[in-house]
């Protein structure tokens, strides 16, 4: 069963998650944005995606969510699931 940016990825971030990475540029239930396939100086595909995630293992600051307990590993799973849909 694959996963679902609508139904699985984006209920996951808060309306405060939602609007403090927003103010930043961080558009997180933005289908096109979270699946914009071009890189940058860090990641050579998928740069959104690749930064929100590792702002939520914590590896990139701002840590994510911006307040409030850490994304479990499951929920980190799931993120990861979605992304191996289109990653090589």
């Amino acid at each position: 069963m694959s996963t679902s940016f609508a139904k699985d990825i984006a209920p996951l971030f808060t309306d405060r998650d939602v609007h403090c990475m927003g103010g930043a540029g961080v558009h997180l239930r933005e289908y096109d944005y979270m699946a914009n396939p071009e890189g940058d100086a860090v990641f050579p595909d998928y740069a959104n995606a690749h930064h929100v995630l590792a702002r939520l293992k914590g590896t990139e600051t701002p840590r994510m969510p911006p307040s409030g307990a850490p994304w479990n590993g499951d929920q980190i799973a799931l993120f990861e699931s979605w992304m191996s849909a289109w990653l090589p």
